[in-house]
């Protein structure tokens, strides 16, 4: 008999894909990774928010999903049934506010895109190239800096989902979902793979953390003068 928790996070999550929690810590991983190769310890800030963008934007192709964690996390306290509302008359508010109080551009795309994949069928319009490539442009509208992390961030989640016999649909609105079972590559929900994944992750972005605090830390002895 099929343990019920490990049913209810594979409905959660909308069938053969990674969970939540895997994808996040492959976003974070990309975003340390993303980080130390930019090797420019001058602006903390802005290494910290794009490991924070890339962590998020890894998350964002399940926002199609109820419950989904980027959905646990935005409306925490309400029903999974009212959730794809709750997400499309957000996006409508946006799209207003907009126009009546004329805010930045990124808030009408913002807006555009939660009302437009609110009630998207689960792994279609969101895990595409399409998708990545609008979300991505949104973050440039905000600040050009912050495309890459999110592109990266963004495109994480879509290759993880491509371990997956479920595959995915790069080409939307073609219907074909490219994965890797021909080469033998086929990541079960829950299953030691992913287990193995996100540890993985997690260990390399802890690494690459590491890292990044200790040339943080030399670069502030450095220009004390301290040698």
């Amino acid at each position: 008999m099929a343990n019920p928790s490990f049913a209810l996070r594979y409905r959660e999550i909308g069938g053969e894909g990674l969970t939540g929690k895997t994808h996040f810590a492959i976003g974070v991983a990309s975003g340390v990774g993303l980080a130390v190769a930019s090797g420019n310890p001058d602006d903390v800030g802005e290494l910290a928010l794009t490991i924070v963008l890339a962590g998020i934007a890894s998350l964002l192709p399940d926002i199609d999903e109820d419950g989904s964690l980027i959905n646990n996390f935005l409306f925490p306290s309400l029903s999974r049934t009212y959730r794809s509302f709750a997400l499309a008359a957000l996006g409508v508010v946006m799209i207003l506010l907009f126009f009546i109080k004329s805010l930045p551009l990124w808030v009408l795309l913002l807006g555009i895109f939660a009302a437009g994949v609110a009630y998207a069928p689960h792994r279609s319009v969101t895990h595409s190239l399409l998708t990545c490539a609008y979300v991505t442009w949104v973050f440039y509208t905000i600040q050009p800096w912050m495309a890459v992390p999110v592109l990266v961030g963004y495109l994480s989640h879509l290759f993880a989902d491509t371990l997956t016999s479920a595959g995915v649909p790069y080409l939307w609105p073609h219907k074909k979902k490219f994965s890797m079972k021909a080469f033998g590559i086929k990541v079960k929900t829950g299953g030691s793979e992913e287990k193995l994944i996100g540890r993985l992750s997690v260990l390399l972005a802890a690494l690459g953390f590491v890292y990044l605090i200790g040339l943080i830390l030399y670069n502030e002895v450095k220009m004390a003068g301290w040698f």
